[in-house]
């Protein structure tokens, strides 16, 4: 390999084509008539000399490709929690942040909409299976380098495909995308079966980072060590049976497919991840911004974006987590009003970390998990570890039924995890709470749950709908 293009325009190639085997449509993807294929050349370069060098600005552009849902594309999070009913985005030229959102009107399913919270993701899974491919050819790394390259990839590429599942809920997601961008389009897989083939591919990482050796190949980003060192493959390990607790818990509470033992499976996995009720409820992994020249800004500080009025409504009085939540002067678009605004989504808050995992979740999944199993006792040791440390409060004695505990829980959730990701929507459209009762949207609002297929999927399959069936 003599020269390898800079991983920023390489990523900007493979944004355009959208990425091997989704077929999406290619008109119009390269930056200039005078450039050739980049994407293909570097290909090629790869499987002639995959050096240490190469491995390292690879998962650098991975690694900065996981941050695009929050400013490349700051689309995803801003759709999940608009329709969790915890954001306005009042943008006086685009009415679709509310009427497709919260609104009478089913979201479209064109790129705006359809688009968000689906091609960003499939970025960052091509990344990923850029280095899979090529790392076999790796010169200059030992076998414990190369598996803890591979661990990591493969925690973040599973990390991608559940953060387009929480936005497609029961429409599944396409799962074989390593092929040529001239290969057939992959096939939607429905959500248990998705959920399935990313536990196992949290596993794979597992057993990846355990044979990683003492430490990586490369640098980590800040994030790593922001709160808590999870700089060694065997620290990271820890954040990938966090993110299978995650991802257990929900296969558990699937509606289509239930899968009782993953319950269990579950708190096996977060019992073994980094989840301490003794530890900062902000110990984990993050995204990292900053304002420097050439750096990327955290896309969700926003002055559009305010508070649904049921956040305010809905905390108690005495919540130290109030400190997220300030009034401004109202504004009225399109039907909704906001009156608040949080410190996450503060104009000044360009160089704020987003999580990708930490303990407050972690403790509040297997809080979740075991009131599945009936163990409210155990699940109230990990609501009031993080209502205590994070809110202040005093703490709740055992529920006396399964559904008291879930509205502690998700209590708990709303506020510790503000604007930091899908969650609330997800968990509202769980327990089948994602009604009137969540928070206020516009007259006729439709309570949507997901966000549709993009039409360019549709185009690329020349169908109308997709519909996966769920063996």
């Amino acid at each position: 390999m003599t020269q390898l293009p800079r991983m920023k325009h390489m990523m900007n190639i493979r944004t355009l084509a959208l990425i091997t085997g989704m077929g999406l449509a290619a008109a119009a993807c390269v930056d200039s008539t005078n450039v050739g294929d980049l994407n293909n050349a570097s290909a090629d370069a790869l499987n002639a000399q995959y050096s240490r060098a190469t491995n390292a600005l690879l998962v650098r552009g991975l690694l900065n490709s996981t941050r695009g849902d929050a400013s490349t594309d700051f689309r995803p999070l801003v759709f999940a929690a608009t329709m969790g009913r915890d954001f306005y985005r009042l943008d006086n030229a685009e009415n679709r942040y509310i009427n497709n959102l919260v609104g009478a009107f089913a979201a479209d399913p064109s790129d705006f909409i359809g688009g968000g919270g689906f091609t960003q993701f499939y970025v960052t899974i091509r990344a990923a299976n850029t280095i899979i491919n090529a790392i076999p050819n790796a010169t200059g790394l030992s076998a414990a380098e190369v598996s803890a390259t591979r661990g990591l990839t493969n925690l973040l590429k599973a990390n991608a495909y559940y953060r387009a599942l929480e936005l497609r809920d029961s429409l599944g997601i396409a799962l074989d995308v390593n092929h040529e961008i001239t290969a057939s389009p992959a096939e939607f897989v429905c959500k248990p079966n998705a959920l399935a083939f990313i536990s196992a591919l949290l596993d794979t990482a597992s057993t990846q980072l355990a044979a990683g050796g003492s430490e990586f190949p490369f640098s980590l980003p800040s994030g790593f060590t922001l709160n808590g060192d999870f700089s060694t493959p065997a620290a990271v390990r820890l954040v990938a049976q966090g993110l299978k607790g995650k991802v257990e818990l929900y296969r558990g509470l699937s509606h289509q497919k239930p899968n009782a033992a993953s319950l269990a499976a579950a708190v096996t996995a977060i019992d073994n991840s980094f989840a301490s009720r003794t530890a900062s409820m902000d110990k984990g992994v993050y995204n990292t911004y900053s304002t420097a020249a050439g750096e990327t800004q955290n896309g969700l500080a926003d002055a559009n974006i305010y508070l649904n009025p049921a956040v305010k409504a809905g905390i108690d009085p005495l919540d130290k987590r109030n400190s997220k939540i300030f009034s401004v002067t109202p504004k009225t678009l399109f039907g909704v009003t906001g009156s608040e605004k949080s410190t996450v989504n503060d104009p000044t808050s360009l160089s704020d970390p987003i999580p990708i995992l930490k303990n407050a979740e972690l403790l509040l999944l297997r809080a979740q998990a075991n009131i599945e199993l009936n163990r409210l006792d155990l699940a109230t040791l990990d609501i009031n570890a993080v209502r205590v440390a994070d809110g202040g409060l005093a703490p709740i004695a055992i529920p006396a039924t399964k559904a008291e505990a879930i509205t502690a829980v998700l209590y708990e959730k709303r506020y510790s995890l503000l604007g930091e990701g899908a969650q609330r929507l997800v968990d509202l459209r769980a327990y089948g709470r994602l009604n009137a009762s969540a928070g206020p949207g516009t007259p006729g609002d439709i309570f949507q749950s997901a966000l549709p297929i993009p039409k360019s999927q549709l185009d690329a399959r020349n169908v109308t709908s997709i519909t996966p069936a769920c063996p």
